[in-house]
């Protein structure tokens, strides 16, 4: 396996996709498949254009994010190009339109695409769903349901430079907006890590109405006079700063907790979520400690697949943009901490709206605030 990482911080968009491109494809060779990780601010289908002419790879699967996760450090704004290479190494993609409304048809929808009327034994599929998007989970769960266990799962939600307006999504054909990428990638090995660092505290919580992302009522009671009491009275004007440090944690089947990140109040006492709070699920209050708790997460998160890929060659990073802005300048400590336990692995990654990832053989979920580490290598 031969891995090429490029990036750029050129203005223009052609200019900064040839630079990137050009240099990742003169490390891999010619690759199999192309990751292409962007930002706004650049037109993004002369990013891609440019990227297949450069590399000349047959497959192509991208994001746009808040930032692009480099060997130097998080960029605001940037392109990436991921390029894979090697005998046997092989890859499918798909762009589906992301309907909230019919989002486990979506889901399935995609991995039909994906097995195209084949079956591969093994493989890892990565998915790039639009991050405004609704019912994320669901659509996951509608993957889940054709592809099985036998995959892994790893991914983010497509971003923004926070400005919730409009994120992208690309394959080789083309780019789209309100739609899901994804590619199914077989012939190497993957290894995933996931970890946020936030600590439960106080009695639970029961989720006890609902529709879409808002939460009306916990324990029965308007849902942010509960939130309120619990962090001693806060006021509406307090909220988004306490909402990026308290958010709710819902435990998974294994009792480790799926963040789910308050987002805006509605004038009836409603709470905005970036994701769905499933009905009556039992939360808890998560609280924020220091940096170097959700450092130790993310070390954690890259140790673990570190360990299980023999020969590591490249690691991407999915990491929540809502740790990065919390984190301030600690962001990029992280960073270096993460690539001084890889060692020489070249990393490349975006900071995400939401983070696709799945433990053992489970099925996909969406996480926020969380980090995510895929480790791409080879088993001999």
């Amino acid at each position: 396996m031969k891995v090429g990482v490029g990036y750029s911080l050129h203005p223009d968009s052609r200019e900064a996709a040839r630079k990137a491109a050009r240099f990742a494809a003169a490390r891999s060779g010619p690759p199999a498949l192309t990751f292409l990780f962007t930002t706004e601010g650049y037109n993004q289908e002369e990013i891609l254009e440019t990227v297949m002419a450069e590399t000349g790879t047959p497959k192509l699967v991208g994001a746009s994010g808040a930032g692009i996760i480099t060997a130097e450090g998080i960029k605001k704004h940037g392109v990436e190009v991921v390029t894979l290479a090697g005998e046997g190494i092989t890859a499918r993609t798909a762009l589906v339109e992301m309907l909230s409304e019919r989002a486990d048809e979506t889901g399935r929808e995609l991995a039909e695409k994906l097995l195209s009327g084949q079956t591969p034994g093994e493989g890892t599929v990565f998915v790039f769903p639009d991050g405004l998007a609704g019912n994320i989970a669901r659509m996951l769960r509608g993957i889940y349901d054709v592809l099985g266990s036998r995959f892994t799962y790893a991914g983010g939600g497509t971003g923004d430079n926070m400005h919730f307006f409009r994120t992208y999504q690309m394959t080789e054909t083309g780019v789209a907006s309100g739609a899901v990428a994804a590619a199914l990638v077989a012939g190497c090995s993957f290894a995933t890590g996931m970890g946020h660092g936030w600590e439960p505290f106080g009695p639970p919580l029961l989720i006890t109405r609902t529709r879409g992302k808002v939460v009306f009522e916990i324990d029965e009671q308007p849902a942010f006079q509960v939130y309120s009491r619990r962090l001693g009275g806060i006021t509406s004007e307090e909220f988004p700063d306490c909402a990026v440090r308290y958010p709710l944690g819902v435990p998974d089947l294994t009792g480790r907790f799926i963040i789910r990140d308050p987002f805006k109040l509605g004038a009836d006492d409603s709470i905005e979520f970036v994701t769905e709070v499933p009905y009556r699920a039992v939360a808890h209050l998560m609280r924020y400690t220091s940096p170097e708790s959700l450092t130790r997460a993310a070390l954690e998160a890259t140790v673990q697949a570190r360990k299980s890929v023999n020969f590591p060659r490249f690691a991407l990073i999915f990491d929540c943009v809502s740790r990065f802005l919390l984190m301030g300048e600690h962001a990029d400590r992280e960073l270096e901490a993460i690539r001084n336990t890889l060692g020489g692995v070249p990393v490349a990654g975006f900071l995400t709206f939401g983070e696709v990832g799945s433990c053992a053989s489970g099925p996909p979920l969406f996480y926020n605030k969380t980090f995510l580490i895929a480790m791409g290598g080879t088993s001999l």
